[in-house]
């Protein structure tokens, strides 16, 4: 089944969703991506441990994937809002690209919580595993949709027989199992657990981070739009 988006929902900020994204991270620059990223996305998704449920090693998905990068960079006229963020991930330092971390709009499963649109996740260049880069990229991108956009949760999927990333999107980003679904992958439909995730449970566990991912000066602008947005909910009759 297909989530529909609320449109009307106070969360879905129409100006942040206009304007071009870029994430600074301690290490690493989250950025949109550019059609003279192929080259860079080849090479990462062609090796031969690559895995990711959307591509099969081909220059049509590829090419695929370049552009609906690009073409969801502008808002749906109808909402004023983006259908996917999907930035690419590169080193700070030297600007190349290792990998990609996104938001986007979920429609293969639904979740049991009101204006939950958009799911996180992401990959990285295996050449550059065993250094916390996904860690990083991943958790800036989930604190830019809390922070930014104004998401009351985020949504995910794992795959049943991942343990590594079941664990990971519990112990460490906060998520929780609320359900099952079939989703399509390369290696055909597989089960997955489905999780969601809100800010609640994420920020109290960047404290158990062994480096840190988040610049604090974001984790502080976050934590006064959480108590301006508490401070404006109504008062209880």
């Amino acid at each position: 089944m297909t989530a529909s988006i609320n449109t009307q929902s106070h969360f879905n900020n129409a100006a942040a969703h206009a304007k071009p994204v870029t994430i600074e991270t301690p290490r690493l620059i989250l950025r949109e991506t550019q059609h003279t990223d192929i080259d860079s996305f080849r090479d990462i998704t062609t090796r031969p441990d690559f895995y990711y449920y959307c591509f099969d090693g081909s220059e049509n998905k590829l090419r695929e994937f370049m552009d609906v990068s690009v073409r969801t960079q502008t808002p749906d006229p109808s909402t004023g809002l983006r259908e996917k963020f999907m930035l690419a991930v590169t080193l700070k330092d030297s600007g190349k690209v290792i990998g990609h971390a996104s938001l986007m709009r979920i429609e293969e499963y639904t979740l049991p919580m009101a204006d939950v649109d958009y799911e996180a996740a992401y990959f990285i260049d295996s050449h550059h595993n065993g250094h916390g880069y996904g860690q990083e990229a991943l958790l800036n991108t989930m604190h830019y949709g809390f922070s930014e956009l104004g998401l009351p949760g985020l949504g995910s999927v794992q795959e049943l027989d991942n343990a590594k990333a079941i664990a990971i999107a519990s112990k460490v980003l906060g998520f929780k199992k609320v359900g099952e679904c079939v989703g399509q992958t390369v290696k055909g439909p597989k089960q997955h657990q489905v999780c969601i995730v809100v800010p609640d449970d994420f920020y109290p566990l960047r404290a158990n981070d062994k480096q840190v991912y988040i610049a604090p000066d974001a984790l502080l602008r976050a934590n006064r739009l959480a108590a301006t947005a508490l401070d404006s909910k109504p008062s209880a009759p």
